[in-house]
């Protein structure tokens, strides 16, 4: 007999499973199409594809050009900065005058800074801008402020300056202090061009050896006490010259007026104001010593600011100097001057007591030393000697000047 099937009731049924966390699918089946195999575990990856030769050629230039453009504004500033210089000297000093009489009276003993110079140049292609300032105890003051144009074609052999300069006068009144081997110019420049420089317009010319310098000037100087020209009048100033190198020179000139009052004057009037003068320079090598130069220089003139300010108006005046430097080595000099100055050409006067009177002429032989620590460096001591010519019972004054100055450049 047949058995009976079991019924369903009888069969077991399996037990129930805890429900799962749902799973976030992968990036890749995410992107896999519907119906597509998962992926294998642990398949390779498909490695990104590099940049092309031509994408790494673009990158390279992109940077060359970057690196070209950052390269030109480098010698852009380079270039500018190659046209701007800075200079300047600091000169500090000792001086010691003798006493003028026997009582003791005007005899000085003193530290000072004589000169505290600071100058920036800034030199274009068709122009250069040129200030100098002095700083020193008793101020500060401009010195000079030119503004240049070199004439365009003339590769800057000619040029125009406007605004405060130097008279182009002679050879030691242009000369920079702090080449001059002496503290001080010579007598007859310090008086006949007390301040060295003007306000004006100035021309300069270079061909060959030779040289030009010409300009129209107030004329007053800038010692004159005014920032401004008293009067309406002008005065040309110039200087022709050469250079041969081994041997220069030239001839200067200068002629204008004075606005001014004499006792006998009974309103002001324009008086002559004229200069003339003959400079020349020579150098030598003496061996084994070293090189020697010989500087000589002559100036007559008529009318007058001394350096005390004082006009001397319609007075005739002249003087001269003769000056011999020997090098010793690289580092050592020594130089002997003598210059004269007659105030008044011949026409002394004697003032009451035993000094002589403001007119007399005074020679003075200087002697001095000078010794380079380096370039940047110079130390140098002068002696100097004035004397006064003596008329009636006025008697030469003991003034003889010691100075010991220390020059710093850069």
């Amino acid at each position: 007999m047949a058995q009976a099937a079991p019924s369903q009731e009888a069969l077991p049924t399996p037990p129930a499973s805890e429900p799962r966390e749902a799973v976030e699918p992968s990036a890749a089946e995410a992107q896999a199409p519907a119906g597509a195999p998962p992926p294998r575990a642990n398949a390779p990856t498909v490695p990104e594809l590099s940049p092309s030769i031509d994408e790494r050629l673009t990158a390279d230039e992109h940077r060359l050009e970057a690196l070209e453009e950052q390269s030109t504004e480098t010698k852009s500033d380079l270039s500018a900065l190659k046209k701007l210089r800075f200079s300047g000297y600091i000169q500090g000093r000792y001086q010691y005058q003798q006493d003028l009489d026997a009582s003791g009276a005007g005899g000085s003993s003193r530290f000072g800074i004589r000169r505290g110079r600071l100058k920036a140049t800034y030199t274009g292609d068709v122009a250069q801008l040129m200030l100098q300032i002095d700083a020193v105890p008793a101020g500060v003051t401009l010195k000079d402020a030119e503004a240049t144009l070199f004439v365009p074609g003339t590769k800057q052999q000619l040029s125009v300056t406007l605004g405060q300069m130097k008279w182009p006068f002679g050879y030691e009144g242009p000369q920079s202090s702090s080449d001059r081997e002496f503290p001080e110019r010579s007598r007859v420049v310090r008086n006949l061009l007390p301040s060295e420089r003007d306000r004006g317009a100035k021309v300069n010319g270079r061909y060959k050896f030779l040289r030009l310098a010409v300009g129209v000037f107030d004329g007053n100087g800038t010692d004159s006490g005014t920032t401004q020209d008293n009067d309406k009048e002008k005065d040309v100033v110039g200087h022709l010259g050469f250079d041969l190198k081994w041997l220069a020179g030239g001839i200067s000139g200068w002629y204008g007026h004075d606005l001014g009052r004499l006792p006998t004057d009974p309103f002001r009037r324009a008086y002559e104001r004229t200069r003339v003068g003959a400079d020349l320079q020579a150098y030598f090598d003496v061996v084994p010593l070293g090189g020697t130069s010989i500087k000589g220089e002559f100036i007559a003139g008529r009318t007058y600011g001394a350096a005390n300010n004082a006009t001397h108006l319609d007075v005739p005046a002249h003087g001269w100097y003769l000056l011999l430097v020997q090098n010793i080595g690289l580092n050592d000099a020594v130089g002997v001057r003598y210059d004269a100055f007659d105030p008044h050409n011949g026409q002394a006067d004697a003032a009451a007591g035993e000094v002589p009177g403001a007119d007399n002429t005074v020679e003075t032989v200087g002697v001095v030393v000078q010794h380079h620590f380096g370039e940047n460096l110079k130390l140098s001591a002068s002696y100097e000697l004035p004397m006064t010519h003596a008329v009636a019972q006025a008697l030469d004054p003991h003034d003889n000047l010691f100075t010991l100055q220390m020059q710093a450049r850069f």
